[in-house]
């Protein structure tokens, strides 16, 4: 019989400390956290950013011997100066520490802390487990396809570096890798382990995704925070060069996608802000005025689907004029679609739109005489002007209006020279006579104040750039136009700009495409990759961002399920869950694990059956009983099992050892 040197029984019913963590583990793990926090890099203040990495590094050294450990008084103290100080300066970049910059800017300092004092296999498991939950925050920034397959990534290498610990202790040291096959399987054998493991969950994580019940509306939204949150797109004013900024930029602003054919170009207007109040340079936003307005669609309404990018703002670029809004959205007397918050994150919306309509027929009194308002002595060549024609009907005086564009040599150019911060318009309309569509709409509404035709000039987007079945809306697309309220038929768009270049309103920006300071695009190949990435991305919008309750109901009929009622399919949802997961139940059990086989052979040979979640101790009491003349070999064999279950680390050749005693156990009631 084998003889093993065992620590004494009294020592062998302690549990001892944790063993140390495998170095790999470590280092895998210390390593996909770099990996899962690199986004932050951008969002974090530089000093947190910096000193995340150096204390993974500070710790990834310790683990290779390059620097001694600290004294743990020492380290406690250096952690609370690390909270003490990282508080302060997010106290001093965040306006609070609840929001969604604050709480992750502490998530991540927080992590590199548990970093620092990791030292057990346990401690690298709550470090996998931290960033797994660092990983998902980044959906709380940005949910488009990069996001996921980074996701994707950071998963694959946080579970490769927690498999690690599953390695034999023989194997715990830092293997040499090589161009050799085993090297290659050492380099990528976790990493493969970790692969399979997640391609078997994707099975039960769509199955989850698709059919558990979905709400139509969120059930709640994070609060966004933080000091210098900066607005991208339109704002709540215009003056010359305010639109021709945007002009520069190919960043996409939203995707629309129509049910049916997408309306011409040339309808394609997107309201946004309008401006109502003038101070003789800058015009401003009008007084929000949340009413049901009297809009009559003359022509069909056309539903489709809007993917709002984020825009730190609260308009939504509907389609002119709005039939429907979707929820959680209002709209203003002046056609204004407004969310209560701030659209901070990729937000689909589900609107329709009459592209022939007639609005505003019964306009208020007040609020007409306040679209004709001027400030006193403001371009007063564009004011007598426009006095000549108030013995002329309202429709000829918005003729005339655009007459002076289409016979005044006027050029619409992104590159305008620099106007005069007072009577600014005079000098574009007599004398430079060169601007972007900023210009001819703002020159425009004074001219028709001026002869007493109430008008504002409205901001938004016109065009789209048609792509695999949907439109892309870019801040190169923005634009400024003109309304002007007549009587009989109320608010009236009259955009100056295709006067001057119809070419932008019947093609597009993309007739731009070439003029000096417009971005260009992207040409060639590039280009056409651009648009196949977009056009994927698209589809991620709609079925995965996009996916609620209306969505999966719309799945659901064309599965033929479309009869049942809520509950109903509340119920099938989660059997279907249910079902899910049989397979995993019925599937065979694996064989145990030599220790634990060896102690349930024990059980046998005594022919005494361990209760289930018994302790050992428990059993060896009752095995003495039964047995009293072995008593002490039953116990002392008892008390090597807990030794191995619960002390260091077993090698292979004392789990044998100890399988063989109890192989050669004969006991006798």
């Amino acid at each position: 019989m084998t003889t093993l040197n065992w620590p004494s029984r009294s020592r062998s019913l302690k549990r001892p400390t944790d063993p140390a963590a495998p170095l790999p583990a470590l280092l895998t793990t210390l390593a996909a956290l770099l990996l899962c926090a690199a986004p932050y890099v951008s969002r974090l203040p530089w000093w947190a950013s910096l000193l995340f990495a150096a204390l993974l590094a500070y710790r990834a050294a310790l683990g290779l011997g390059r620097f001694p450990a600290l004294p743990a008084l020492t380290q406690t103290l250096l952690s609370l100066l690390v909270v003490a100080a990282a508080g302060w300066g997010f106290n001093q970049t965040y306006d609070t520490l609840l929001g969604r910059d604050g709480g992750t800017a502490i998530l991540v300092v927080l992590t590199s802390l548990k970093a620092l004092e990791t030292r057990s296999g346990r401690d690298v498991q709550a470090l996998g487990l931290l960033g797994f939950f660092l990983t998902v925050t980044h959906f709380f920034y940005v949910q488009d396809t990069l996001t996921a397959v980074h996701a994707l990534l950071s998963m694959l290498a946080l579970s490769a570096g927690v498999s690690l610990l599953e390695r034999p202790k023989s194997l715990t040291g830092l293997p040499t890798f090589g161009l050799s096959k085993a090297g290659l399987l050492a380099a990528f054998g976790p990493l493969r382990s970790a692969g399979v493991l997640l391609l078997q969950a994707l099975p039960l994580a769509a199955a989850l995704f698709v059919l558990f019940p979905r709400p139509d509306s969120p059930l709640w939204q994070m609060p966004v925070s933080g000091k210098g949150q900066s607005a991208s797109g339109l704002s709540d004013s215009v003056n010359p060069g305010s639109i021709s900024s945007l002009a520069l930029s190919d960043e996409v602003a939203f995707r629309a996608q129509f049910e049916g054919q997408a309306p011409p170009p040339s309808n394609l207007y997107w309201r946004g802000p309008v401006m109502e109040f003038f101070d003789g340079e800058t015009w401003r936003l009008g007084r929000e005025r949340r009413a049901l307005p009297d809009v009559q669609a003359l022509g069909p309404v056309q539903n489709y689907t809007l993917t709002a990018e984020p825009s730190q703002n609260t308009w939504v670029l509907a389609l002119d004029a709005p039939a429907s809004l979707p929820s959680g959205t209002a709209i203003t007397q002046n056609l204004q679609v407004i969310k209560p918050s701030r659209i901070g994150s990729r937000t689909l919306f589900k609107l329709s739109a009459a592209t022939a309509y007639r609005y505003g027929l019964n306009a208020d009194s007040f609020w007409l005489e306040r679209n004709l308002q001027l400030p006193d002595r403001s371009n007063p060549r564009i004011r007598e002007l426009a006095k000549t024609w108030l013995n002329l009907p309202p429709v000829e005086r918005v003729k005339a209006g655009l007459n002076v564009f289409a016979a005044g040599s006027f050029a619409y150019t992104l590159n305008p020279p620099t106007l005069p911060s007072v009577n600014g318009m005079d000098a574009f309309v007599f004398e430079t006579k060169r601007g972007f569509c900023e210009h001819f709409a703002s020159s425009f509404a004074i001219m028709m104040r001026s002869a007493g035709v109430p008008a504002r000039v409205v901001t938004g987007y016109q065009g789209a750039e048609p792509n695999s079945g949907y439109l892309i809306v870019r801040q190169a697309n923005a634009h400024a136009w003109t309304e002007v309220w007549l009587a009989g038929q109320g608010w009236v768009r009259v955009d100056p700009t295709a006067t001057v270049s119809p070419d932008r309103i019947e093609r597009g920006v993309s007739s731009l495409r070439g003029a000096p300071g417009l971005a260009s695009g992207n040409p060639g190949w590039l280009g056409g990759l651009s648009l196949r990435l977009d056009a994927l991305q698209n589809l991620w919008n709609t079925w995965v961002i996009g996916y609620d309750g209306a969505q999966q109901r719309q799945l659901f009929a064309k599965l033929g399920l479309g009869e049942l009622g809520d509950w109903k399919l509340t119920v099938f949802g989660m059997l279907a869950i249910g079902l899910a997961f049989v397979p995993m139940l019925l599937r065979r059990r694996p064989p145990q694990e030599p220790l634990s086989a060896a102690y349930a052979l024990l059980a046998r040979r005594l022919s005494l059956p361990r209760a289930p979640q018994e302790p050992a101790s428990t059993y060896a009491a009752r095995a003495a009983e039964r047995y009293p003349q072995h008593a002490e070999h039953i116990e002392t064999l008892i008390g090597e099992y807990q030794m191995l279950r619960y002390g260091p680390q077993p090698t292979d050749e004392q789990i044998r050892a100890f399988a063989a005693q109890v192989r050669e156990l004969k006991v006798k009631a």
